[in-house]
């Protein structure tokens, strides 16, 4: 595939024609005096593209100063790789442009590659940075989209894997960013530029058959065209009419989702028509003048001048048939909105007319930064917060309300938990079920378009862990995410303390009678800010028990009580306790049983059976770390645990069905059955729901007696 042409280079005299349109003398000397900096700093670095190094932030202001963005952001982008690639510091920018200018720059400035393990740690890390930029100064995204498009420009000279690399991220992110912006132009170049490079060979084919398609439909467009223009004229109505190009991306992905099944273009490829008037009571009008023209298609109208799209995109959509059967989309606008779609939240910085017409996507941009900012605050891992804004940022729209009428736009796909969160998290925190349009529904459903939802609370309701299974907002994900971490955070805590004043005890001691100034003394030994830090990092296995009770009692010397004055010291669990206390799979422990125990740094206390084999089969387990724990007496609570039995039987008609009929009449819930062995005898693996190990000695010997059976076992685990 040749490369294409380049275009010329932007000159420093090209920006400062393009400035002077707007600024005044003293911004477009701040400006020139940015162009000078980034000179001197970039002075002899080339790209990797033969060019002098200065043309690229050159590009990016240009791309900035075409939009009449201010002086502050003009000069950021001269300076945005600064701080990043040269010896200059945020407090050199600081000193000669001010602190606006170097918190611009330090926004969209990459962290240092070297602090993370691999590549995509940093780049999650550097995007949570810009992000969290981003909510005090939306400017710092623009500043990211043009220079991510000069980048996606001149990729060619790179090699195939890092293009399609790059490629693909700008799809992923800078897209969907340039978006929610509303900034239609800005996400449409970035769009193709990347296809380009991703898929080439697709980008040059389909690129020649929209050629081909507009080349043969050249007159069928410009009549339908001119007779809309001449309907309008005869109702009054002054309107610009023209014909709309597809884009080659938009189509791509048309096809893509079809799996194929679609052809690239044919013959019955809808036309697209823009129609542009004065105000938004002339859209209607014009709506009603063209339903009368040509056939409206069924189900196509799509007003989004009464319900604007998340990002403020406002305008009317239909789909309409000729005489000849010929497909027309046509999108109405004002003018005021054309403008608003093409240049979204800089629109009023083109157009200053625009002020007040821009206030609902300044209004829809604010409320996507406000979530930004919640989302941030509750999550502290890059990576998942770069996945979930990805999901947010991408997935098309839907439209429900609320019963009281309040319009909500959520990602397709969205639940109703992604409804409830979007109202509060409060809302989300304690939703336990749902009423779509008058009907009872599953919280997993998928909410459809247009729904009014009513979201049923309670207020001992809890978030639930298996919600990440089928949530899609960020809001939901990321305050479901917080909610546990802080339960388990909780939890942590309230292990640790209960495990080091058992610790405590064999000494005569307890946590209360510990003076503060041993805490101070110990946590200073161990490097830790706070007793709950001390209290989590027992918790975990990170520090000993025994060791933080002798430094907290001041005496390595000192000898804890006998065995036999210390039996009574077991650390009690009622296993039920959450996120801090496991219950291993590998051998189900059920009260009354032997139990040992293990901390583990990512999960807390795990609980096995004394006798569980697991074990004794890990190598890397140190025997050391195991102690044993012993259940809590408590029958306050009616609980429930899970305990796998092994019954072996003869393989006759009906004998499953007696088991779980008698299961059934003990009220026993079963998790799991699996069934193995041989013609005539069969093992039946149940994992089933029990209170304790006298509960569950009661099950096996009613199973026992049953006709068939020959045995009955606890096992361990499943084998198969």
């Amino acid at each position: 595939m040749s490369e294409e042409a380049k275009p010329p280079l932007i000159k420093a005299s090209d920006l400062t024609e393009v400035v002077s349109r707007y600024m005044s003398a003293e911004d477009i000397s701040r400006v020139y005096s940015a162009f000078l900096l980034a000179a001197e700093a970039h002075e002899g670095v080339v790209r990797k593209s033969g060019e002098f190094y200065i043309f690229h932030p050159l590009e990016v202001a240009h791309t900035l100063a075409e939009f009449h963005m201010d002086a502050d952001t003009v000069c950021a982008a001269l300076l945005h790789d600064v701080i990043e690639d040269t010896d200059f510091s945020k407090e050199d920018i600081t000193k000669q442009f001010g602190k606006v200018v170097a918190d611009l720059v330090d926004g969209v400035t990459k962290l240092a590659g070297g602090e993370f393990n691999t590549k995509q740690e940093a780049a999650a890390a550097s995007f949570q940075k810009m992000m969290a930029a981003m909510t005090q100064d939306y400017r710092v995204v623009l500043i990211k989209l043009a220079d991510r498009l000069h980048n996606v420009k001149t990729l060619g000279v790179r090699s195939p894997a890092s293009r399609r690399r790059i490629a693909k991220e700008t799809l992923d992110i800078h897209v969907p960013l340039a978006r929610r912006m509303g900034m239609n132009t800005m996400r449409k170049d970035l769009q193709i530029n990347a296809f380009k490079h991703l898929h080439p060979w697709r980008a040059k084919l389909l690129a020649q058959a929209l050629e081909k398609f507009n080349a043969d439909n050249e007159e069928k467009h410009q009549e339908i065209v001119s007779n809309i223009s001449q309907a309008l004229s005869e109702n009054n109505l002054k309107a610009q009419v023209f014909r709309w190009n597809k884009n080659i991306y938009k189509v791509y992905k048309r096809i893509e989702r079809s799996n194929g099944r679609k052809r690239i273009i044919n013959s019955k490829e809808a036309l697209e028509v823009r129609v542009l008037v004065d105000t938004t009571n002339e859209c209607y009008l014009t709506l009603g003048i063209l339903h009368q023209l040509f056939h409206p298609k069924l189900g196509s109208f799509k007003d989004f001048i009464a319900t604007p799209k998340g990002y403020g995109f406002q305008a009317l959509q239909t789909a309409l048939l000729t005489p000849q059967r010929q497909l027309i989309f046509v999108q109405i606008q004002s003018h005021e909105m054309y403008q608003i779609a093409q240049y979204g939240i800089v629109a009023p910085k083109r157009y200053p007319e625009l002020l007040k017409s821009s206030d609902k996507s300044q209004m829809y941009l604010n409320r996507w930064l406000q979530q930004v900012e919640e989302i941030q605050k509750v999550t502290g891992n890059a990576a998942e917060f770069l996945e979930d804004m990805k999901a947010d940022l991408f997935l098309s729209e839907i439209y429900v309300s609320t019963p009281r009428g309040e319009v909500k736009v959520l990602p397709k796909g969205a639940t109703p938990i992604d409804f409830a969160y979007s109202i509060h998290t409060e809302v989300g925190d304690k939703c336990v079920s749902a009423v779509i349009d008058g009907e009872p529904a599953r919280l997993n459903t998928a909410l459809p378009n247009g729904a009014t939802v009513l979201i049923l609370t309670d207020e001992e309701a809890t978030p639930h862990s298996s919600w990440l299974n089928y949530v899609i907002t960020a809001k939901a994900r990321s305050s479901i995410r917080g909610w546990i971490n802080k339960r388990k955070t909780h939890e942590f805590l309230s292990l640790g303390k209960q495990i080091l004043d058992k610790a405590l005890q064999p000494y005569n001691h307890t946590l209360k009678s510990i003076p503060k100034e041993n805490f101070d003394l110990t946590l200073k030994a161990l490097d830790l800010k706070n007793t709950d830090a001390l209290y989590i990092s027992v918790a975990k296995g990170s520090q000993s028990a025994k060791l933080v009770a002798r430094r907290l009692l001041n005496d390595d010397r000192l000898i804890p009580l006998s065995e036999e004055e210390n039996k009574d010291q077991l650390l009690l669990i009622k296993g039920t306790e959450g996120l801090a206390v496991h219950l291993q799979p590998c051998c189900y422990p059920i009260p009354n049983d032997m139990i040992v125990a293990r901390l583990d740094e990512q999960s807390g206390l795990e609980v096995h059976r004394a006798n569980c084999p697991a074990l004794s089969r890990n190598s890397r387990l140190n025997q050391k770390d195991i102690f044993s724990i012993a259940w809590v007496d408590d029958t306050s609570q009616e609980s429930h645990f899970l305990a796998a039995l092994n019954v072996q039987v003869r393989n006759r008609v009906g004998v499953l069905s007696h088991i779980t009929d008698l299961l059934e009449k003990m009220q026993v819930n079963i998790e799991d059955i699996n069934i193995s062995g041989d013609r005539d005898i069969k093992d039946m693996y149940f994992l089933i729901q029990v209170s304790d190990a006298n509960h569950l000695r009661k099950i096996a010997e009613a199973i026992n007696n049953l006709h068939h059976v020959l045995d009955v076992a606890r096992v361990f685990e499943k084998t198969s």
